[in-house]
């Protein structure tokens, strides 16, 4: 038969089966839906980068300040047409990446960290860190802890998607993104965008 557990004030109550089984109605929202709504979800572009030949190029560049962790969500490439270029693209991310020209000439990313970042219009919260942009003729990253996703693809144009990455960014660590372009390629349009949330103790139990 089980029991009703019941609030003496409000007299409602909720069900234990015989089983110890709680018979409840909840809402579920994923963490990153809610960080959207406590205004810690953010989308951090590079904006595009024209890429005039067919070297590895640093393209992206995100180092946590905050003291809470930084959760890469998703991880978008936006690649434009090539001119000249044929064959396969490869994009390398980066787990902890200490030198490269992108982290020395510190250019910032077109959206982020400020508020224009922020997926919630209503908040004012921002992020904490280094968002850089790459160009051409800068080398790519190095003195990392290793690739952690590497994708190649046949088609050098296009939009590639890469989502529930749910990549982990303590304060202090880092992570980067270097491009390949097609071989032959003299111009391409390339943007790289990051969905992200931070786990901020406004909704999220960070002790567990």
């Amino acid at each position: 038969m089980g029991f009703v557990i019941q609030d003496p004030i409000s007299r409602t109550g909720a069900r234990v089966s015989d089983k110890q089984r709680l018979a409840t109605e909840a809402l579920v929202l994923e963490e990153q839906d809610e960080a959207a709504v406590k205004g810690w979800k953010f989308n951090v572009n590079t904006g595009s980068i024209t890429l005039t030949n067919a070297t590895k190029t640093s393209l992206f560049y995100i180092k946590n300040d905050l003291d809470y962790d930084i959760v890469i969500d998703s991880l978008i490439y936006n690649l434009g047409n090539t001119t000249g270029g044929s064959g396969d693209v490869k994009i390398e991310v980066l787990r902890n990446p200490k030198a490269g020209d992108i982290i020395t000439n510190a250019n910032d990313v077109e959206t982020g960290p400020a508020v224009s970042a922020n997926e919630n219009f209503g908040s004012t919260n921002l992020l904490s860190g280094s968002f850089f942009k790459g160009a051409t003729g800068e080398t790519a990253l190095s003195e990392s802890d290793g690739i952690i996703v590497s994708t190649l693809s046949a088609d050098p144009t296009g939009r590639i998607a890469l989502s529930r990455l749910d990549l982990v960014l303590p304060k202090g660590t880092s992570l980067g993104v270097d491009y390949t372009p097609p071989s032959g390629n003299t111009s391409q349009a390339v943007q790289i965008i990051a969905a992200l949330h931070v786990r901020n103790p406004s909704f999220v139990d960070i002790t567990i």
